[in-house]
């Protein structure tokens, strides 16, 4: 390997970089029918939305895996290598639209009443460190969608123990996993239930102060999301030891979401939020890296999968942005027209993310990677 690169080369996976952007297509979708749909019932599958942020985190460990799979991570000059291409993957674009929602988080913050102020003034510190996720409060203050990034940074500390781990006892760490998982969400589930009876735990405003920061604390912390992570690096060994038909992959994963959506409404909250949609997004996951035909490797859908971090990002502050220009300058009449307002904000995520990914993204991302490959100028020989 060069001094530049992280890992050895391996073959793209084209269809999962597409998939990325369905994933993050459906989290807007989610939040644009709360925005701007308040009133009107959302549908079942809609409202399982949330779960795109389940994809990303099963999809980041299968990626890892796939690329680190041969990368001996305690070698310190390894470590190094995958530590700034992380930091040079994800930090540009995140600080921008960090810095992009910084007018709304004000505002929101000077609304807001104590204690959750304080906690949510305190997302201006611990954001742009990656560490709000692990703060009630501070999680979803400054640009939401930001909050699985921290629970990402603290995965990616974590990957050069787990990996091995999971590469050498797989079925050693599924057992660990999976129990850690079921504990981590019954007791979420109860505590839900005991503090919180009849809220949402997906829209827990109507409760008040305690029952959102207790959401908040089961839906962002990220130590309840490792299990998606770790799932996600044994996903990667099982398709390395069993390829199943692509066929019967996705037609696994249409008959396991079609069952989640059906059973949604009689399921703890907590388990769908927070991992169980697995079932659906894992056959997913597996066909898509086989796929090597197809709409899903078309360079149009490949390139919207190369956008989808930056456009995941943004599509909160272009909601705002929307949303504070019609107040402004209509005086709030988008309100009587919601799919207006809806596609106006769509599009205006959609041409952020461009312009992101490339004036932000990959400039940045080069940049970072090319000064790290620079080695120090050697000695003059004795």
């Amino acid at each position: 390997m060069t001094a530049s690169r992280a890992h050895p080369p391996v073959a793209p996976l084209r269809a999962l970089t597409a998939l990325r952007f369905v994933a993050a297509a459906y989290v807007l979708v989610f939040h644009y029918a709360g925005f701007f749909f308040p009133q009107a019932p959302i549908p079942a599958l809609i409202g399982l939305g949330y779960s795109g942020v389940t994809f990303f985190f099963l999809l980041s460990g299968f990626i890892l895996a796939y690329n680190y799979h041969r990368v001996d991570l305690r070698e310190p000059g390894a470590l190094a290598r995958y530590r700034r291409a992380r930091v040079a993957r994800i930090y540009p674009v995140y600080l921008v639209a960090l810095v992009l929602s910084l007018p709304w988080f004000a505002a929101w913050v000077a609304k807001s009443a104590p204690p959750l102020q304080g906690l949510m003034a305190a997302g201006a510190v611990l954001a742009p460190l990656g560490l709000h996720a692990w703060v009630p409060g501070a999680a979803c203050a400054l640009d939401c969608p930001s909050w699985s990034v921290s629970a990402e940074l603290f995965f990616y500390a974590l990957l050069p123990a787990l990996l091995p781990l999971a590469l050498r006892a797989p079925g050693r760490l599924a057992g660990l996993t999976l129990a850690a998982w079921g504990a981590l969400a019954a007791g979420a589930s109860l505590a839900w239930a005991a503090y919180a009876p009849g809220v949402s735990l997906i829209s827990p405003e109507a409760g008040g102060t305690g029952p959102v920061l207790l959401a908040q604390a089961i839906k962002y912390n990220p130590l309840l999301r490792l299990p998606e992570f770790v799932a996600g690096l044994l996903l990667y060994v099982a398709w390395t030891q069993v390829r199943l038909p692509t066929s019967a992959l996705l037609g696994l994963f249409a008959l396991s979401a079609l069952g989640l959506v059906a059973a949604a409404p009689h399921l703890p909250e907590a388990l769908l939020h927070n991992g169980l949609t697995a079932l659906a997004w894992a056959p997913l996951i597996l066909a898509g890296a086989q796929i090597r035909s197809g709409p899903l490797v078309a360079p149009g859908f490949v390139f919207l999968g190369r956008i989808s971090f930056a456009l995941y990002l943004v599509h909160s502050p272009a909601y705002a942005l929307v949303n504070s220009l019609d107040r402004v300058a209509l005086g709030g009449r988008l309100g009587a027209w919601p799919w207006l307002g809806a596609s106006l904000a769509a599009a205006l995520a959609l041409a952020l993310g461009v312009v992101l990914h490339f004036g932000v993204e990959e400039p940045a991302r080069r940049r970072i990677l090319r000064t790290g490959a620079r080695a120090p100028a050697p000695l003059p020989a004795p």
